[in-house]
C-alpha cells in the first residue's frame, strides 16, 4: 500500500467526568486527562439483546497492568479479572544474563482479583497465601504505587517489589467503540519510576533518573472471541531523548478516528495512526514489523524471550503470547522524528474465547 503524503490527525477531546453519560451512552473519544467516573455498567444496550446489570458485569473484561524497569531489568505485571477466572502475573526479565523469572497465579471464580474503578484513590489487588500483588492508584497526588510479595515457587526465588511512578506526563485516555454503544476504556501513561526489588538474595534499586513505568488501566465489553496485537516500550533516540510508545491493532471500529496508538516524548503525548502487525520467521528467529499507512510508524521488534499461556476448555480458550525484546526503527511526526538507537519492550498476541 502506498504511503500517504498527508500527516495523520486525530482530535483530542475536552476532559469528561464519566465514561458513560446520563443517557447511558458512551462518550467515545481520545483524552489527555483521567476520567474520574468509570461507570461502564451504566451503559445502555451494549449488546444486541436486553442485558441485566449482572450480565454486563459478567461480560466486562477488566485488568490493570504495567511495564517497568531500567537498562538491566524489564518487568511486566498484570492483574486480570475475566469473571470465570482471574490471572495475576509478574514476569521479570534480567537482560544482563537473559533470564526470565515467571511468577503466575491463575485463580478460580471463588477468589477473583479486585480491579480498580479508575485511577483516583483506588486499588487493584490479588492476595493469596504466598502470592500478594497490588497497584495503588492516587492521581490526586500524581502517584501510582506497585507492590508484590511472592514466596519461592518451584525453581523461582522469592521476590519483593516496591515501586512508585510519578504521573506527571500527559496520558492517553480513550473511550472507543466495538459497536454502536459497546465500549472500551483505557488509561495509559509513560512515567518516571523509583523503588527497589529483592530477587532471591539480590537487591536491585530503581533510580528515578533512569527507570520508567507504563501503566494500563483497562475495561471493555470485548467480543466473545477477543483478539488483538500490541506492543509497547521505551528507550533513547539517536539524540539521547527519552521516549515511550503504545501500539495496538484490536477490534475497535473506525480506527482512523478511534485507536490508542501514541508516542510519549518530553512529557507530552502524541497520537499516532492505525497500525498493522506483520510477523516473520526465519528458522527459529522471529521478527515483527509494525507500520502504518502514513509513514509515521515503522518499527521492527526482535523477541529475545517469550511467555505463553495456552488453555482450551469448553467455554474458555486462551492463546496468549507475550515476547520481550529489542525494538528498532523510527517514528516520523510532522515536527518530530525519532530514530531509535536503544529501545526494549514487549508485545502481545492475544486470542481469547472467554
Amino acid at each position: 500500500m502506498d504511503v500517504r503524503e498527508k500527516t495523520y490527525y486525530r482530535k483530542i477531546h475536552e476532559p469528561i467526568d464519566s465514561v458513560v453519560d446520563d443517557d447511558g451512552m458512551f462518550t467515545f473519544g481520545t483524552y489527555r486527562k483521567a476520567i474520574p467516573n468509570i461507570n461502564m455498567l451504566e451503559a445502555k444496550g451494549p449488546f444486541n439483546f436486553p442485558a441485566t446489570r449482572s450480565f454486563k458485569k459478567f461480560r466486562l473484561k477488566e485488568w490493570e497492568a504495567f511495564q517497568a524497569g531500567n537498562e538491566r531489568i524489564f518487568i511486566f505485571g498484570a492483574i486480570y479479572n475475566a469473571k470465570v477466572a482471574g490471572i495475576a502475573l509478574l514476569h521479570i526479565y534480567d537482560r544482563q544474563i537473559k533470564k526470565l523469572y515467571r511468577y503466575e497465579k491463575i485463580t478460580s471464580s471463588f477468589n477473583l482479583p479486585t480491579i480498580a474503578s479508575g485511577l483516583v484513590d483506588t486499588c487493584t489487588e490479588y492476595e493469596a497465601k504466598k502470592f500478594k500483588m497490588s497497584i495503588h492508584n492516587n492521581l490526586e497526588r500524581n502517584e501510582i504505587k506497585v507492590a508484590a510479595d511472592i514466596d519461592p515457587m518451584e525453581d523461582l526465588p522469592n521476590v519483593k517489589l516496591v515501586i512508585k511512578c510519578h504521573h506527571t506526563p500527559e496520558p492517553i485516555v480513550i473511550c472507543q467503540p466495538f459497536g454502536e454503544n459497546r465500549g472500551l476504556y483505557s488509561h495509559k501513561n509513560f512515567m518516571p519510576m523509583e523503588g527497589y526489588m529483592v530477587l532471591g538474595k539480590e537487591t536491585l534499586l530503581f533510580d528515578i533518573d533512569n527507570s520508567y513505568m507504563i501503566i494500563d488501566d483497562h475495561k471493555g465489553y470485548y467480543p466473545y472471541n477477543m483478539k488483538y496485537d500490541w506492543t509497547t516500550g521505551w528507550g533513547k533516540d539517536t539524540n539521547g531523548h527519552i521516549f515511550g510508545f503504545n501500539l495496538t491493532d484490536n477490534q475497535i471500529i473506525n480506527k482512523e478516528v478511534y485507536n490508542e496508538n501514541c508516542l510519549w516524548m518530553d512529557s507530552s503525548m502524541y497520537p499516532l495512526p492505525p497500525i498493522k502487525f506483520y510477523t516473520y520467521k526465519q528458522g527459529e528467529e522471529e521478527k515483527w514489523h509494525i507500520k502504518d499507512d502514513y509513514g509515521m510508524v515503522d518499527l521492527y521488534f526482535y523477541p529475545e524471550i517469550k511467555t505463553e499461556i495456552k488453555v482450551n476448555l469448553l467455554i474458555l480458550s486462551i492463546d496468549y503470547e507475550a515476547p520481550m525484546g529489542r525494538i528498532e526503527g523510527q517514528f516520523k511526526l510532522k515536527d518530530i522524528k525519532v530514530d531509535i538507537s536503544n529501545c526494549f519492550g514487549m508485545g502481545e498476541k492475544k486470542r481469547f474465547r472467554i
